[in-house]
């Protein structure tokens, strides 16, 4: 009878085990591990961001330099009437260093745009297609940024076509003041 007793006993422990394994932790191990699947998502992605942020703090710092250096090719004169003078004497310098034959230089009314001040220059003359060539890319090497807004060019002899009349709207860029 004793031996029944704890055979009894030992069944209905090993039962309860059985159950409680099965109807609470089973269940409970289940929940547990689909949150940390989800949390372990959420980090996934909170360190992806910091490793884009990264990126992206690079990329502000490249920008920032960029902006430097752009700032390094504005003209430096911040008044209009002297930018303008300054455009005017660089254009001039360019054109007689690639041998442009200018005819007539003017300044153009200068624009404002926020902080900055495009500066535009008009002057035509004679050239061949080589000098204005020349000039194009002595407007590309410049210590200050410039920019072709208009240009046409025609043939002004048919009997010699390499000779060219000119007329170009050339711009630079200031501070404002």
């Amino acid at each position: 009878m004793k031996q029944r007793k704890i055979v009894l006993l030992g069944i209905l422990l090993i039962v309860t085990v059985l159950l409680f394994q099965n109807y609470y932790l089973a269940p409970r191990s289940e929940a547990m591990r689909e949150e940390i699947q989800s949390e372990y998502g959420v980090l996934q992605k909170y360190e992806a961001y910091l490793k884009g942020s990264g990126i992206t703090d690079k990329e502000i710092q490249a920008a920032i330099a960029d902006m430097k250096k752009l700032e390094e090719r504005l003209i430096p004169e911040k008044s209009e009437f002297l930018s303008s003078a300054s455009m005017q004497r660089m254009v001039s310098e360019l054109a007689e260093k690639t041998g442009l034959a200018v005819l007539t230089i003017r300044p153009i009314n200068v624009v404002k745009e926020g902080e900055f001040l495009v500066v535009p220059v008009y002057f035509e003359g004679n050239a061949n297609i080589k000098q204005i060539s020349e000039f194009l890319a002595a407007c590309e090497k410049s210590a200050v940024m410039l920019k072709i807004d208009k240009m046409s060019y025609n043939v002004t002899n048919m009997q010699n076509p390499k000779e060219l009349r000119f007329k170009i709207q050339i711009s630079g860029l200031a501070r404002t003041g």
